[in-house]
């Protein structure tokens, strides 16, 4: 008989590891089928035993051991796999199994596919390797180029590795760019390149898994991370695309950020890993100043574009007369100069005015909720009535009528400032009737479908108009003639010490795309970063961003952890207080109220924000502590935000 410690790999259950007994041999990555609290649930084997080897603590057990009901897949997750998902949950203060489902396709779980023929065939090559595992240096990799130099050099080391005779995984941060690498990467070598996105139906997953798991040639995979359990032994080399994409950060439990588990994963590999991007996070620029990471080839610190003319138009002194308008006269007369020429207009807000705010007496309208200003927004299928309008908060999600007076003062000079989406459209219409305007924000779509259908009519329609937030900008792939940049401003008002390389990372990203004219709108010329990102020079950017970051003990020069909970039960406030006076007395914390995002309900929450100076994490006290909170406590390893 065997005794079989399993780890639950069922969502919403915090249960770390449980024993049971087999009467038949496990390998340690088998899925089995186990009960639990009356209902039965998948388990992945984490470890094996004798029974005769555990008779004594067997017979002083108080409690008998229940028996694995089946066997599911033998050997499905490779030890390598296992190894890296171990390091993650103890990383993200999570279950092995919730780390693993995080890199694991459900359909694919669900399915009788064993996955290990390239086990079977190259078993000897497997045995040699192993014996050299601990010879091979772990080659660790930063490219910082532009997509098109980037793309090309991918290509050299594709080649490269099947002369090799070894298999590539490219992670992509989105289904859509899956589909652009794969139409890129792809040409020449169709048949030994395999591309998995959540967005493929089930048949298609699966398809597309067994010809990437068992295909004797050498392969390109090319897939978003719920892939990378995916078990082939010859994978050498992994390439983290758009390393600076937010996505690779899970936004719900477990909170894992993607690019960890994947160095983990090359590690236990013994795999070659390359981060790649336009501009690199700044985490990732401070490792590589301290020899951790090495360049692929000499760092690109200064972004280059085939835009003729990048201009800043400052309306900070504008003509009264234009008060309240999103297009200034000066980008209008550019619009005027180029009829015929595509422009994509980027916005930093959806809606019609980012801000409302009372020429009496200052105040802004702000969410009764969070407090944070409230954004008017127009019904789509009602843009002529005004009373139709209403106040949408972005960051919980509450919404109601837009007021016609302020309630702090009772004054009736309401002032609407600033330009979403809604408006510089509506605008745009007005000034250019018969121009091709197009709209692409999470107002208006809902499907990738439908923004890919968006984006080509764009492109296919010369003289066109497209007015677009970040959701936009990441589906433009070829060049434009001219971009225009409205509304950046609000963007500097955001609490986050993460928010100005995102600024200049959409800004790099949108003046690379340009072939004429690069326009920035702002309000703010004074802005260091606006004169850095006209110049695509990321080399100072990131030297005063780290030198920032460094002064405020922010990351890399630190490690956050945010432990949240909901502020409506005050007995959760006081374990959370608690929690800090009696346990976390040792390190630096501090006790805030913020609001959750739509997507977790938008609610009032109280948080507990732990700074770790750097390089003093994961600490194996701390995470036995964050294990044993109750489920209401939200524990969020290195937060993409604090608030």
């Amino acid at each position: 008989m065997k005794i079989v410690t399993v780890t639950l790999l069922s969502k919403g259950i915090f249960k770390d590891n449980l024993t049971y007994f087999s009467a038949k041999e496990l390998e340690i990555g088998s899925i089995v089928i186990v009960p639990v609290r009356g209902k039965t649930t998948e388990a992945l084997v984490i470890d094996t035993k004798d029974a005769s080897d555990l008779k004594t603590e067997l017979r002083q057990s108080d409690f008998a051991l229940k028996k694995i009901l089946s066997i599911k897949n033998r050997n499905f997750f490779r030890p390598e796999f296992i190894l890296a998902a171990t390091k993650t949950a103890e990383y993200f203060s999570t279950t092995l199994g919730q780390a693993v489902k995080s890199f694991t396709p459900l359909v694919i779980l669900g399915q009788p596919i064993n996955g290990q023929l390239t086990k079977e065939k190259n078993g000897e090559e497997e045995k040699i390797g192993a014996s050299n595992a601990s010879k091979t240096k772990i080659e660790k990799f930063i490219l910082q180029e532009p997509d098109e130099d980037r793309l090309a050099l991918y290509k050299k080391i594709i080649r490269e590795a099947f002369a090799q005779k070894q298999s590539i995984f490219l992670c992509a941060p989105t289904n859509a760019d899956v589909r652009h690498l794969k139409q890129i990467l792809g040409r020449g070598i169709e048949d030994y390149i395999s591309a998995l996105g959540s967005d493929e139906t089930p048949k298609e997953q699966i398809a597309n898994w067994k010809k990437a798991s068992n295909n004797q040639h050498p392969m390109l995979i090319i897939a978003t991370p719920l892939f990378l359990c995916l078990p082939r032994s010859d994978i050498k080399t992994f390439i983290v695309e758009r390393e600076n994409a937010t996505a690779y950060k899970q936004i719900i439990r477990p909170f894992i950020d993607t690019r960890f588990f994947i160095e983990r994963l090359a590690e236990a590999k013994r795999a070659k890993i390359i981060f790649g991007d336009i501009l690199l996070r700044s985490e990732t620029i401070e490792r590589s100043h301290q020899a951790e990471l090495s360049p692929l080839s000499p760092i690109t610190y200064r972004s280059f574009t085939s835009a003729q003319k990048q201009i800043l138009i400052n309306q900070k002194e504008k003509d009264p007369a234009n008060f309240g308008r999103a297009i200034s006269p000066e980008l209008i007369t550019w619009l005027e100069k180029t009829a015929g020429e595509n422009w994509f207009i980027f916005s930093g807000r959806r809606g019609l005015n980012p801000l409302t705010v009372c020429g009496d007496c200052g105040h802004v309208f702000s969410c009764p909720r969070c407090k944070t200003p409230l954004i008017l927004h127009q019904e789509q299928n009602n843009k002529k009535d005004f009373e139709a309008n209403y106040f949408l908060c972005h960051k919980c999600g509450y919404s109601g009528q837009p007021e016609d007076k302020c309630h702090h003062c009772g004054g009736w000079k309401i002032a609407l400032l600033g330009a979403g989406t809604d408006k510089i459209e509506t605008e745009l219409k007005q000034l250019f009737p018969k121009t091709k305007i197009l709209r692409l924000d999470s107002d208006t779509v809902k499907t990738a479908k439908k923004t890919e259908m968006i984006i080509r009519d764009f492109y296919a329609s010369p003289g066109s108009i497209l007015i677009g937030t970040e959701m936009a900008l990441f589906h433009l792939r070829e060049k434009i003639e001219n971009i225009a940049v409205i509304g950046i401003d609000s963007y500097f008002s955001v609490p986050e010490f993460r928010i100005g390389e995102k600024i200049f990372n959409i800004l790099l990203r949108l003046r690379h795309l340009a072939i004429k004219n690069f326009i920035i709108q702002t309000r703010n010329p004074e802005e260091e970063i606006l004169d850095l990102a006209l110049k695509g020079n990321s080399t100072e950017f990131h030297r005063r961003e780290l030198g920032a970051r460094q002064k405020l003990k922010y990351p890399p020069f630190s490690t956050l952890i945010k432990i949240s909970i909901g502020s409506a039960d005050h007995r959760l406030v006081e374990a959370l207080e608690t929690l800090k006076e009696e346990h976390l007395t040792a390190w630096q914390t501090i006790i805030y109220d913020s609001f959750s995002s739509p997507i977790r309900g938008g609610e009032a929450q109280t948080n507990l924000l732990l700074r770790l100076p750097a390089g003093d994490w994961p600490q194996p006290e701390i995470i036995t502590m964050l294990r044993q909170l109750p489920p209401a406590f939200i524990v969020n390893v290195d937060p993409e935000n604090i608030f």
